[in-house]
């Protein structure tokens, strides 16, 4: 992946959905914030026409320089990264009933 470039996009701007379930879970119940965050922005590319493993691969999950939680994306690129960040969107509302259930409150516009 040589002359790949990184980009760092900090969850917030991904997704609002909260990292557990409020119920017993323990580790298989943790970190959906990343989870949605990456699903959100994979999806964005997608719809970009960026094709996952070819123009862009999720690299890992990191920290910005505000210290906020972050999803890295590696792409083929420059131009990628400019698109990405103008069309990123994080209008859908996810919320977490004390039952466990999950439910989709706002859809993306």
């Amino acid at each position: 992946m040589k002359n790949w470039k990184q980009i760092t996009i900090p969850e917030k701007r991904l997704t609002s959905r909260q990292g557990h379930i409020p119920m017993e879970g323990g580790a298989l119940n943790a970190s959906y914030t990343t989870v949605d965050a990456v699903a959100n922005l994979c999806t964005t590319a997608g719809n970009l026409g960026l094709v996952y493993g070819k123009d862009f691969i999720w690299s890992h999950v990191d920290w910005d320089d505000d210290d906020q939680d972050s999803i890295v994306i590696s792409v083929k690129e420059e131009k990628y990264s400019t698109f990405l960040q103008l069309a990123i969107r994080n209008q859908h509302k996810i919320k977490h009933t004390a039952s466990g259930e999950v439910v989709l409150t706002k859809e993306t516009a």
